[in-house]
Protein backbone atom coordinates (compact mmCIF):
# COMPACT_ATOMS: atom_id res chain seq x y z
CA UNK A 1 0.00 0.00 0.00
CA UNK A 2 0.86 3.53 -0.93
CA UNK A 3 1.85 5.78 1.77
CA UNK A 4 0.83 9.45 1.32
CA UNK A 5 2.99 12.07 3.83
CA UNK A 6 0.36 14.55 4.46
CA UNK A 7 1.73 18.37 5.57
CA UNK A 8 -1.29 19.95 6.93
CA UNK A 9 -2.09 24.23 6.83
CA UNK A 10 -1.74 26.09 9.97
CA UNK A 11 -4.19 25.05 12.26
CA UNK A 12 -4.73 21.74 11.03
CA UNK A 13 -6.19 18.99 12.84
CA UNK A 14 -6.61 16.03 12.37
CA UNK A 15 -10.75 16.05 11.98
CA UNK A 16 -9.58 17.87 8.94
CA UNK A 17 -8.90 14.43 7.55
CA UNK A 18 -11.71 12.73 9.29
CA UNK A 19 -14.18 12.20 5.84
CA UNK A 20 -11.57 11.27 3.63
CA UNK A 21 -10.43 8.83 6.06
CA UNK A 22 -14.05 7.44 6.04
CA UNK A 23 -13.92 7.60 2.15
CA UNK A 24 -10.27 5.67 2.28
CA UNK A 25 -12.27 2.68 4.30
CA UNK A 26 -15.05 2.45 2.31
CA UNK A 27 -12.87 1.74 -1.55
CA UNK A 28 -10.83 -0.32 0.21
CA UNK A 29 -7.64 2.19 1.20
CA UNK A 30 -5.62 2.38 -2.11
CA UNK A 31 -3.38 4.19 0.42
CA UNK A 32 -2.96 5.20 3.91
CA UNK A 33 -2.26 8.53 5.56
CA UNK A 34 0.35 9.60 7.85
CA UNK A 35 0.15 13.07 9.25
CA UNK A 36 3.31 15.24 9.93
CA UNK A 37 2.80 15.89 13.54
CA UNK A 38 3.57 19.68 13.85
CA UNK A 39 4.72 20.42 17.59
CA UNK A 40 2.07 23.15 19.29
CA UNK A 41 -0.86 21.24 17.02
CA UNK A 42 -3.57 19.15 18.66
CA UNK A 43 -2.46 19.54 22.43
CA UNK A 44 1.51 18.57 21.10
CA UNK A 45 4.06 20.37 23.27
CA UNK A 46 5.09 23.46 21.66
CA UNK A 47 8.98 23.88 19.79
CA UNK A 48 11.12 26.59 20.80
CA UNK A 49 11.80 27.48 17.28
CA UNK A 50 11.29 26.86 13.91
CA UNK A 51 14.78 24.64 13.52
CA UNK A 52 13.35 22.47 16.50
CA UNK A 53 10.08 22.61 15.31
CA UNK A 54 11.57 21.11 11.86
CA UNK A 55 13.39 18.74 13.19
CA UNK A 56 10.73 17.74 15.14
CA UNK A 57 8.34 16.59 12.10
CA UNK A 58 11.34 15.42 9.81
CA UNK A 59 12.78 13.23 12.46
CA UNK A 60 8.99 11.68 13.06
CA UNK A 61 8.45 11.30 9.20
CA UNK A 62 11.55 9.22 8.50
CA UNK A 63 10.71 6.39 9.64
CA UNK A 64 7.90 6.28 7.08
CA UNK A 65 9.93 7.07 4.17
CA UNK A 66 13.85 6.36 4.96
CA UNK A 67 14.76 2.95 2.48
CA UNK A 68 10.92 3.18 0.72
CA UNK A 69 10.04 3.62 -3.16
CA UNK A 70 6.04 3.83 -2.51
CA UNK A 71 5.74 6.71 -0.55
CA UNK A 72 4.34 10.50 -1.73
CA UNK A 73 4.17 13.38 0.13
CA UNK A 74 1.35 15.83 0.21
CA UNK A 75 1.78 19.43 1.72
CA UNK A 76 -1.57 21.96 1.67
CA UNK A 77 -0.98 25.61 2.57
CA UNK A 78 2.03 26.70 4.81
CA UNK A 79 2.56 23.07 5.01
CA UNK A 80 4.13 23.63 1.51
CA UNK A 81 6.48 25.23 2.66
CA UNK A 82 7.13 23.29 5.57
CA UNK A 83 7.41 20.14 3.61
CA UNK A 84 10.13 22.35 1.35
CA UNK A 85 12.37 23.23 4.25
CA UNK A 86 12.58 19.65 5.51
CA UNK A 87 12.87 18.03 2.33
CA UNK A 88 15.68 21.05 2.04
CA UNK A 89 17.38 19.09 5.48
CA UNK A 90 17.34 15.94 3.34
CA UNK A 91 14.22 13.81 4.53
CA UNK A 92 12.14 12.25 1.45
CA UNK A 93 13.72 14.22 -0.79
CA UNK A 94 13.17 11.44 -3.60
CA UNK A 95 9.27 11.52 -2.94
CA UNK A 96 7.53 12.83 -4.81
CA UNK A 97 5.57 16.01 -3.42
CA UNK A 98 2.12 17.25 -4.24
CA UNK A 99 1.89 21.49 -3.31
CA UNK A 100 -1.73 21.81 -3.47
CA UNK A 101 -3.35 25.76 -2.47
CA UNK A 102 0.91 26.30 -1.46
CA UNK A 103 1.70 29.30 0.26
CA UNK A 104 5.41 30.07 -0.08
CA UNK A 105 7.01 32.80 -0.79
CA UNK A 106 4.07 34.84 -0.95
CA UNK A 107 4.08 34.84 2.88
CA UNK A 108 6.61 37.69 3.17
CA UNK A 109 3.04 39.84 1.76
CA UNK A 110 0.41 38.68 3.02
CA UNK A 111 -1.35 40.71 6.17
CA UNK A 112 -1.57 37.84 8.52
CA UNK A 113 1.26 36.89 8.85
CA UNK A 114 2.93 40.81 8.59
CA UNK A 115 0.55 41.07 11.91
CA UNK A 116 2.17 38.45 13.62
CA UNK A 117 5.78 39.97 12.84
CA UNK A 118 5.32 43.22 13.98
CA UNK A 119 4.69 42.34 17.41
CA UNK A 120 1.10 41.19 17.32
CA UNK A 121 0.89 37.97 17.37
CA UNK A 122 -2.14 37.77 19.80
CA UNK A 123 -4.34 39.17 17.52
CA UNK A 124 -4.11 36.49 15.31
CA UNK A 125 -5.71 33.37 17.77
CA UNK A 126 -8.28 36.30 19.31
CA UNK A 127 -9.49 36.89 15.40
CA UNK A 128 -9.47 33.20 14.30
CA UNK A 129 -11.58 32.50 17.76
CA UNK A 130 -14.46 34.87 16.67
CA UNK A 131 -17.30 33.46 15.84
CA UNK A 132 -18.63 36.42 12.81
CA UNK A 133 -14.94 35.66 11.32
CA UNK A 134 -15.41 32.04 11.31
CA UNK A 135 -18.56 32.72 9.76
CA UNK A 136 -17.67 35.09 6.61
CA UNK A 137 -14.32 32.55 6.12
CA UNK A 138 -16.64 29.82 5.80
CA UNK A 139 -19.02 31.60 3.31
CA UNK A 140 -15.76 32.71 1.46
CA UNK A 141 -13.62 29.61 1.46
CA UNK A 142 -15.42 26.74 1.57
CA UNK A 143 -16.90 25.24 -2.05
CA UNK A 144 -19.54 23.79 0.11
CA UNK A 145 -21.07 25.19 3.19
CA UNK A 146 -20.07 23.46 6.43
CA UNK A 147 -22.70 22.63 9.26
CA UNK A 148 -22.01 24.56 12.36
CA UNK A 149 -21.04 21.66 13.90
CA UNK A 150 -18.01 20.79 10.81
CA UNK A 151 -17.10 24.52 11.23
CA UNK A 152 -16.80 24.73 15.09
CA UNK A 153 -14.28 21.47 14.21
CA UNK A 154 -12.59 23.21 11.81
CA UNK A 155 -11.38 26.09 14.33
CA UNK A 156 -11.48 23.84 16.98
CA UNK A 157 -8.03 23.40 15.18
CA UNK A 158 -6.88 26.47 15.40
CA UNK A 159 -7.82 26.68 19.32
CA UNK A 160 -5.94 24.07 20.26
CA UNK A 161 -3.09 25.21 17.74
CA UNK A 162 -0.17 27.30 20.26
CA UNK A 163 1.81 27.35 17.22
CA UNK A 164 -0.61 29.29 14.34
CA UNK A 165 1.13 32.54 15.19
CA UNK A 166 4.58 31.46 15.95
CA UNK A 167 4.35 29.98 12.47
CA UNK A 168 3.53 32.97 10.94
CA UNK A 169 6.55 34.84 12.99
CA UNK A 170 9.17 31.90 12.18
CA UNK A 171 8.52 31.88 8.17
CA UNK A 172 9.70 35.57 7.85
CA UNK A 173 11.78 36.92 5.10
CA UNK A 174 14.94 36.27 6.90
CA UNK A 175 13.90 32.85 7.32
CA UNK A 176 13.04 32.36 3.78
CA UNK A 177 16.39 33.70 2.70
CA UNK A 178 17.96 30.98 4.64
CA UNK A 179 16.18 28.49 2.93
CA UNK A 180 16.53 29.54 -0.29
CA UNK A 181 20.46 29.11 0.01
CA UNK A 182 19.53 25.44 1.55
CA UNK A 183 17.81 24.66 -1.39
CA UNK A 184 20.44 25.63 -3.81
CA UNK A 185 22.86 23.37 -1.98
CA UNK A 186 20.45 20.67 -2.35
CA UNK A 187 18.59 20.89 -5.41
CA UNK A 188 17.26 17.48 -5.03
CA UNK A 189 14.19 19.14 -2.70
CA UNK A 190 12.93 21.20 -5.90
CA UNK A 191 12.85 17.67 -8.08
CA UNK A 192 9.77 15.97 -8.88
CA UNK A 193 7.76 18.42 -7.57
CA UNK A 194 3.84 19.14 -8.91
CA UNK A 195 1.21 22.01 -8.11
CA UNK A 196 -2.51 21.26 -7.70
CA UNK A 197 -5.02 24.44 -7.58
CA UNK A 198 -8.42 25.16 -6.77
CA UNK A 199 -10.30 26.68 -9.30
CA UNK A 200 -12.62 27.81 -6.89
CA UNK A 201 -9.99 28.64 -4.51
CA UNK A 202 -10.10 32.17 -2.60
CA UNK A 203 -6.96 31.74 -0.22
CA UNK A 204 -3.87 31.45 -2.97
CA UNK A 205 -3.73 31.26 -6.38
CA UNK A 206 -1.26 30.92 -9.05
CA UNK A 207 0.22 34.70 -8.94
CA UNK A 208 1.84 33.94 -5.84
CA UNK A 209 3.77 30.66 -7.07
CA UNK A 210 5.75 33.08 -9.43
CA UNK A 211 7.51 34.94 -6.55
CA UNK A 212 8.79 31.33 -5.01
CA UNK A 213 9.79 30.68 -9.12
CA UNK A 214 11.54 33.68 -8.79
CA UNK A 215 13.05 33.15 -5.50
CA UNK A 216 13.97 29.24 -5.90
CA UNK A 217 14.24 29.51 -9.96
CA UNK A 218 12.22 26.95 -10.97
CA UNK A 219 9.04 26.57 -13.10
CA UNK A 220 6.98 23.56 -11.78
CA UNK A 221 4.22 21.70 -13.47
CA UNK A 222 0.50 22.84 -12.64
CA UNK A 223 -2.55 21.34 -12.37
CA UNK A 224 -5.63 22.63 -12.29
CA UNK A 225 -9.20 21.38 -10.55
CA UNK A 226 -12.19 23.42 -11.53
CA UNK A 227 -14.48 22.61 -9.11
CA UNK A 228 -11.60 22.95 -6.29
CA UNK A 229 -11.50 25.29 -3.11
CA UNK A 230 -8.84 25.30 -0.93
CA UNK A 231 -10.16 22.16 1.26
CA UNK A 232 -10.74 19.78 -1.17
CA UNK A 233 -10.60 17.28 1.21
CA UNK A 234 -13.66 18.85 3.28
CA UNK A 235 -15.71 20.04 0.61
CA UNK A 236 -15.17 16.97 -2.11
CA UNK A 237 -13.38 13.90 0.06
CA UNK A 238 -14.53 11.52 -2.48
CA UNK A 239 -12.83 13.36 -5.07
CA UNK A 240 -10.02 14.30 -3.33
CA UNK A 241 -9.56 10.42 -2.69
CA UNK A 242 -9.70 9.55 -6.20
CA UNK A 243 -7.16 12.44 -7.18
CA UNK A 244 -4.47 11.75 -4.55
CA UNK A 245 -4.66 7.87 -5.34
CA UNK A 246 -4.06 8.29 -8.58
CA UNK A 247 -1.23 10.37 -7.71
CA UNK A 248 0.12 8.07 -5.55
CA UNK A 249 0.09 5.58 -8.24
CA UNK A 250 1.64 7.80 -10.66
CA UNK A 251 -1.27 7.93 -12.67
CA UNK A 252 -3.27 11.00 -14.32
CA UNK A 253 -5.11 12.94 -11.50
CA UNK A 254 -8.70 12.73 -11.93
CA UNK A 255 -11.87 13.85 -9.56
Amino acid sequence: MRTVVFFGGNGHAAVRLLAARGVLSRVGKPFEIVEAPYPGFEGRGDARDLSEFLATVSDAIRRHVDSRTDVRVYATGIGALLALAVRAGGAFAPAPLVLQGPVLWGLERRWMPRLARVGAAAVVPWLLARPAFQRRFARRHFVVPPSPEARDAFFEGYARCSASADLFRWCGPAWLRELESACARSPMALEHVEVWWGGRDRVVGPAELRWTEAALGVRWPERTFPEWGHYPMLDDPEGWVRAVAAAANDEPAVT
